[in-house]
């Protein structure tokens, strides 16, 4: 008799196959369309997180900048102020100015005239009339006809004469006759 032993041994192993995934194609199309939206949404957040820095440092600059501009605002009208006021008290001076009359625009004309860069002293002036006498004491007389030069050009005067000059050792006195173009009351 024969036995066939239907049933295996258990005492011998047996190979099995390695079980392949099988993927399906709609399992796989699945995974695309997930994968693809996910990564242009990726993308799209990388470049907007680019963009947002930026403008964040553009934003920072501007501000800056808006500061900056700010301050030389506020420097501008502090100096359009001053400037008002300058021009203020200039358009007072001009005033002033215009208005002088007599004396005060015979002594302006009369300083005026007095050489920069010499030692001259007026000691007086004198108005009668038209006629203006001027005395005063130099150490130098070669600076008076840098005076009588001066009074000429000055506008104010039509003639101007030397009437005395005495020329000691350390002072020299002279004495000027001028006639005015103006009749001005003396006081």
């Amino acid at each position: 008799m024969i036995k066939v032993n239907l049933f295996h041994d258990k005492t011998r192993k047996v190979r099995k196959a390695a079980a392949k995934p099988a993927v399906a194609r709609t399992g796989a199309l699945l995974v695309v369309l997930l994968v693809l939206p996910l990564a242009a949404v990726g993308a799209w957040w990388y470049e907007i997180r680019g963009e947002v820095q930026s403008l964040t440092v553009s934003r920072s600059r501007l501000r800056a900048e808006n500061a900056r501009l700010q301050e030389i605002k506020k420097d501008i009208q502090k100096y359009e102020t001053l400037k008002g006021q300058y021009q203020s008290r200039i358009d007072v001076i001009e005033q002033l100015k215009q208005s002088q009359s007599g004396p005060v625009l015979l002594m302006n004309n009369v300083i005026q005239s007095i050489p920069r860069s010499s030692s001259l002293w007026l000691t007086a002036v004198d108005q009668k009339g038209e006629r203006i006498q001027i005395t005063g004491y130099t150490r130098y007389s070669d600076v008076i006809p840098d005076l009588l030069t001066n009074l000429a050009a000055s506008g104010y005067f039509e003639n101007v004469d030397l009437e005395l000059i005495e020329d000691p050792k350390d002072l020299a006195k002279f004495q000027l006759v001028c006639t005015t173009k103006r009749t001005t009351p003396a006081e």
